[in-house]
């Protein structure tokens, strides 16, 4: 019996083998169904309140690769910063003197900031609560609306760190900076072995203040860095020791762990350094407590996809710092002004209030101050008024004005952002991130970072070295490059009760009405004046 149950079994074995070598291409059973092929999910546009959904295709599919680590790649980052690639690799660093002696030294790649940290970036730090105030002691551009692309100075290390901290980075260490400013060779200046000159860098007194971060292309490093020399110096992350490169590590150094008298490094040069310090491979050194008129940084992020892609940004006009040439854009210099003038005698007193504006007419003019005081004919001026009965103290009176709309022809948006009446709108392409930069909050279904109202960020930031111009009285903002930014400074006055009982109080022409004449003469109290 067990041997035909054997018999039996191996029967059954026989029977599977021989199916299992059946000649290809005799079908045994229905082949199988192909792989199922992915379903491509649309992207659907985000309807903004600020700015209708754009009409584009909407089956892009997310690409999620990065930028590309190789020297020339750019990336725009969330602050309007452009970031530059600095691929891994060694460089020759020091220059021979006691504290930075010649030698190899051996970076893994990191991206940094082409331009230093700008006043206008470091006002959207401090509105969302991620960086504190500068000096503005230091820092007299800093509310200047005309200078928001100048530097940021008036910090010191801690809020440097910051702000670079609050940018997903951190301060460059010393060798990320002289490789950045010098190049793989070690070149003697960031833009090669010339000398310093006024058309490279902002130095020598030139100028004489801090200057536009973008103001001198032609100085800039291997890496297309901006400004790695002059304009002002610039915090780096490493406590400063000047032993520390003698004997210190040759692959990516991180600096001592302490600083000899508690000092922090510092690089570059600012705008009253001569030729002599104009010289990458010098180093510097500052308490990290100190803050001054020509100090300000710049930030290394090592990974720039880290932020979410900002759901809209604002459109820019003129070049920028992509390489991108834009359009054209010309300003005309708007200035306006208010002056008061004095004339009458006694109770017949009065002031004289004359506005002027370059631009007559200027729908965007804005009178204040002047209601109870009646209109004169113009003349050549704006306007002007004739203001009696001035009550006891006086009062203020300003005008204010707009730029108007940019002399542009076209406007232009970053890549994988499309236009969309003055405002860019993300297009679902490009590299992402899910996090977000203070300020705005990822929206899950469109995948990108919205400015969160109330936060001071409601609309993205303007690429550095460029600010926002508002177009009129539309409401509306783009984004002009320096050289053409436009920004008219109101014109304020205070309007003084006449106190003398004939004449001039303040300053303005001696003038009796009804065609009287003026007349000063001695008296045993000084001088008196009058009408006749």
């Amino acid at each position: 019996m067990n041997h035909m149950r054997l018999l039996f079994y191996a029967g059954i074995m026989l029977a599977i083998l021989l199916a299992a070598c059946t000649p290809a291409g005799t079908p045994t059973s229905p082949p199988p169904p192909p792989p199922e092929q992915p379903t491509v999910v649309p992207v659907t546009k985000a309807t903004f309140a600020s700015a209708p959904p754009i009409a584009t295709s909407t089956t892009a599919p997310l690409i999620l690769a990065g930028p590309p680590m190789q020297v020339g790649s750019t990336y725009l980052y969330f602050d309007g910063a452009l970031l530059v690639a600095v691929p891994a690799g060694p460089f020759q660093m020091g220059h021979g003197g006691s504290d930075n002696p010649v030698h190899t030294v051996t970076l893994s790649d990191f991206w940094i900031y082409s331009t230093k940290v700008t006043n206008m970036e470091y006002q959207r730090c401090i509105a969302v609560g991620k960086c504190t105030a500068p000096d503005l002691k230091d820092n007299l551009g800093f509310n200047d609306p005309m200078r928001q692309s100048d530097p940021v100075v008036g910090v010191d290390w801690s809020q440097g760190e910051a702000y670079c901290q609050y940018a997903n980075g951190h301060l460059p260490t010393e060798a990320q900076w002289e490789k950045t400013a010098r190049g793989p060779n070690g070149n003697d200046y960031p833009w090669g072995s010339n000398a310093p000159a006024k058309d490279l860098l902002n130095y020598n007194n030139y100028i004489g203040q801090t200057t536009n971060v973008i103001s001198y292309p032609k100085g800039k490093s291997y890496y297309s860095a901006l400004e790695m020399e002059g304009n002002v110096y610039e915090w780096v992350f490493d406590w400063y020791d000047p032993l520390y490169y003698k004997n210190g590590p040759v692959q990516d150094p991180p600096g001592p762990d302490s600083g000899v008298g508690g000092n922090r490094s510092a690089r570059s040069a600012g705008y009253k350094s001569n030729d002599d310090q104009v010289v990458p491979s010098t180093r510097l050194f500052k308490l990290p407590t100190e803050h001054a008129r020509d100090l300000g940084f710049r930030c290394v992020v090592k990974d720039p996809s880290f932020f979410a892609p900002m759901c809209q940004m604002t459109a820019s006009v003129g070049p920028d710092l992509s390489g991108s040439s834009g359009s054209a854009s010309s300003q005309t210099p708007q200035n306006i002004s208010v002056s008061i003038g004095y004339a009458g005698c006694g109770k017949n007193a009065y002031a004289v209030v004359t506005f002027d504006d370059s631009q007559n007419p200027d729908p965007n003019a804005n009178i204040t101050g002047v209601g109870g005081c009646s209109q004169n004919a113009s003349g050549s001026h704006y306007a002007q008024y004739t203001c009696t009965n001035i009550p006891a103290g006086g009062f203020d009176v300003g005008i204010s004005s707009q730029c108007p709309a940019p002399t542009q022809t076209t406007l232009q948006c970053p890549a994988h952002y499309n236009l969309s009446g003055n405002t860019c709108q993300w297009d679902g392409t490009g590299t992402q991130g899910q996090n977000c930069p203070a300020g705005t909050q990822y929206d899950p279904v469109h995948m990108c970072c919205m400015s969160t109202p109330g936060t001071g960020t409601n609309s993205s930031a303007c690429q550095a070295g460029s600010m926002a111009q508002p177009v009129g009285n539309s409401g509306d903002y783009v984004c002009v490059s320096g050289q053409s930014a436009c920004f008219v400074s109101p014109g304020y006055a205070h309007v003084d009760q006449p106190s003398n009982p004939c004449g001039s109080s303040g300053g303005g022409p001696n003038q009796c009405p009804n065609g009287g004449t003026y007349t000063c003469v001695p008296s045993a109290n000084g001088t008196k004046c009058y009408c006749r």
